[in-house]
């Protein structure tokens, strides 16, 4: 075991964070949007910040964080070569003493985290960022083992606390559920002459009910799902556009199937799409088919903007989504239930409008990322033991 001297903190001096993530910073990602915020959002007086990227890829492209420290150890495998190496650099920068928080996100971090030695005076935090699909029965069973190694393991809703203490056996006591934040002065609502100006741009008729989706392609997000629903809703309500806004592994298999469903001139395949904010307001709708979510970035921007949501009971949607409300659920897997609902609020254009206007207030009171950063820098400050 490391030596036990104190790490340098005290109420007067920043706190140093070191935060661990298997992706980098630079791509668009939900979990990568949360972090951004966090680190963006907490107060420089209080903290340092170093993140260590662990992602095999090149950053997409450099991202300005002023104030944050980044440090890229590729690791393909979290037991190879790579791995080791990344537990060597993590385990150097501890025992410099400089940090008192570590926290880390995604399956490799947390298996370095865990391993780490304890020192007196720093706290081991694993933050789960979904619903643990992507892991295997193995590794659920590792970490079973290894979660007690944790001081605490925070989630942004409490379907992924329950799933731990499910698959992983949890205890819930060292769980707390701190849910994600959207800037809502960036995310809003925007007036009719901008959201006809925009629409123009756009290539959409002011009456053209606009259906977005803010994911990436891949399988998890379900976008052929959605493209069956979609064309089962033109087949009844023709003046209905589509949007996505994203990338991934998927792109192509989207693109043939709008293709093979004859509805180019109604789908549009706008890529990875920078001004979000600058989007969703010209759109009705936010709709999302995923399989499986934690707590999704996409639906709290779209809802901050006045939208009224779609999308599937599973996760954190079902805490973020309430029926009737704000939104309407449908189950996974079933495009016949999804087309259902998106005709629901396409013909009712009043409906939508109070959906979107409840939306957006719930946003305000209860996913702020000020709010969101609050939680976050008194829970540091809580198991650190400072005021």
């Amino acid at each position: 075991m490391e030596s036990s001297s104190t790490s340098a903190t005290s109420p007067e001096s920043p706190a140093g964070l070191l935060v661990v993530t298997d992706t980098s910073l630079s791509i668009t990602g939900g979990s990568e949007q949360f972090l951004r915020n966090l680190l963006r959002g907490l107060p420089r007086n209080r903290y340092t910040v170093t993140v260590v990227e662990l992602a095999f890829d090149p950053p997409v492209e450099p991202l300005p964080m002023p104030g944050v420290r980044i440090v890229r150890v590729p690791v393909a495998a979290v037991y190879g070569r790579g791995g080791l190496r990344a537990y060597q650099v993590l385990r150097r920068l501890v025992s410099s003493g400089r940090y008192s928080i570590v926290q880390s996100q995604h399956e490799k971090a947390d298996v370095l985290n865990a391993l780490l030695p304890k020192r007196r005076g720093v706290v081991h935090i694993s933050n789960r960022r979904d619903m643990g699909f992507k892991k295997s029965s193995r590794l659920k069973r590792a970490f079973r083992l290894l979660n007690h190694r944790f001081d605490r393991v925070i989630a942004p809703a409490r379907q992924i606390i329950d799933a731990l203490a499910s698959y992983e056996r949890l205890s819930p006591g060292r769980a707390t559920v701190i849910h994600n934040g959207v800037d809502t002065e960036r995310f809003q609502p925007r007036d009719d002459a901008w959201r006809d100006a925009r629409r123009k741009a756009l290539g959409i008729d002011a009456g053209t009910v606009v259906f977005c989706c803010v994911a990436r392609l891949s399988e998890v997000k379900c976008p052929l799902v959605l493209v069956d629903a979609f064309a089962r809703l033109h087949a009844q309500f023709p003046d209905v556009r589509l949007l996505f806004a994203g990338d991934g592994p998927m792109a192509d298999d989207v693109r043939r199937k709008v293709a093979a469903v004859g509805l180019e001139r109604h789908i549009d395949m706008l890529g990875s799409v920078s001004g979000v904010d600058d989007l969703l307001p010209a759109c009705d709708v936010a709709v999302l088919a995923s399989s499986s979510e934690g707590m999704s970035n996409a639906l709290l921007e779209a809802m901050a903007c006045g939208l009224p949501v779609v999308a599937t009971a599973v996760g954190g949607n079902l805490q973020l989504v309430r029926p009737g409300i704000n939104g309407l659920l449908v189950p996974p897997h079933d495009p016949a239930a999804l087309a259902e609902a998106m005709l629901t609020l396409a013909r009712d254009a009043g409906r939508r409008h109070e959906l979107g206007g409840r939306a957006r207030r719930m946003i305000l009171e209860e996913f702020s990322s000020m709010r969101m950063i609050g939680a976050y820098d008194h829970l540091y400050r809580v198991l650190l033991g400072l005021p």
